[in-house]
């Protein structure tokens, strides 16, 4: 009898170890995803930023841009696209250890920023609004992370 109690809280305590290193393990990938996240998104809004800002720059002065200037704009725009890149790969592993409403907020910013790559200067809106978008899915993986 004692063998057999000894066996079953054996195996119950098993299982509950395996279960608690899951539950870390999950967690802590949680965690690495919410960190790349917050980095690609800075570094994607930062480029953002500075292109708008470059852009408005340049038709604002009544000459073309010189070949310098030009240079680093062709430049902001290539490290907007490779930020870009990373940051949705990083979006992309929220898939996997966040829940539906993480992912829904994701697909609806994916969505969102894609429409936004085919506008001119003109017609893009405020930087600010990618800054909401971060804000928010940055919040939204917080908040999953301390349930």
């Amino acid at each position: 009898m004692t063998a057999m109690l000894g066996l079953i809280a054996g195996v119950l305590t098993s299982s509950y170890n395996s279960d608690l290193a899951a539950n870390k393990f999950f967690l802590e990938k949680q965690v690495a995803t919410a960190d790349s996240v917050a980095i690609e998104f800075s570094r994607y809004v930062e480029n953002w930023s500075r292109l708008i800002r470059l852009r408005k720059e340049f038709d604002a002065k009544n000459k073309e841009p010189s070949a310098e200037e030009k240079e680093y704009f062709k430049k902001t725009v290539s490290e907007r696209a490779i930020a870009r890149v990373k940051l949705f790969a990083s979006l992309d592993s929220a898939y996997l250890y966040y829940g539906k409403d993480t992912s829904n907020l994701v697909i609806k910013f994916r969505d969102w920023d894609s429409k936004q790559s085919d506008l001119t200067i003109e017609k893009l809106p405020d930087i600010n609004e990618w800054r909401r978008w971060q804000i928010d899915i940055l919040r939204q993986l917080h908040k999953e992370i301390r349930k």
